[in-house]
């Protein structure tokens, strides 16, 4: 009797061993180009730009210490990046633009708090100055409230091209009988 559990406690453990390995042995599909679209450089420059200043932060922070410093570097070097990457493209992180600015400047005054004061409580004063400044900048800057969905229109030439109407041409002038 105790044979008969053994063997169908063996032929259950096995089923259920080939049912989890059986999908180690299948084929996968061979690469195509459509696998490869998804990520490249030219298509999401602004997270490579991040994440190129966060490994050069990390860089410059193992070279000057141990890991508070390379936590450091990270912050500066994201920070500073994404910060340089969102003023010299306008148009850069699409509709989250004024938070991607605000996240840059967060993330770099709380590195360089960090940094300055040498303790604990320098990273999150740096965060608040950082991100207050950034977010004081944004809500005074010229064209605040300008980049919705619905009113946005890129900075370029082409609006310009445009052949403008005058008030006279569209009807919009008063008689001079009805003032």
């Amino acid at each position: 009797m105790l044979g008969g559990k053994r063997f169908l406690a063996l032929a259950l453990c096995l089923a259920v061993t080939l049912m989890v390995s059986a999908p180690t042995f299948a084929a996968d599909r061979d690469t195509t180009k459509d696998d490869l679209k998804g990520i490249s450089a030219k298509r999401h420059k602004y997270l490579f730009n991040v994440a190129g200043g966060v490994a050069i932060g990390a860089g410059i922070g193992a070279l000057l210490g141990g890991a508070p410093s390379v936590t450091k570097g990270m912050l500066i070097g994201g920070g500073g990046a994404s910060a340089w990457y969102l003023h010299s493209h306008p148009n850069g992180a699409g509709q989250m633009h004024n938070w991607a600015h605000l996240a840059s400047y967060t993330a770099l005054g709380s590195g360089l708090g960090w940094t300055l004061c040498k303790c604990g409580d320098g990273s999150g004063w740096g965060a608040l100055m950082g991100g207050g400044a950034s977010a004081l900048w944004l809500a005074n800057s010229r064209d605040a409230g300008t980049r919705t969905r619905v009113d946005h229109q890129p900075r370029s030439s082409k609006n310009e091209s445009k052949p403008k109407v005058t008030p006279e041409e569209a009807g919009l002038t008063m008689a001079a009988g009805n003032e």
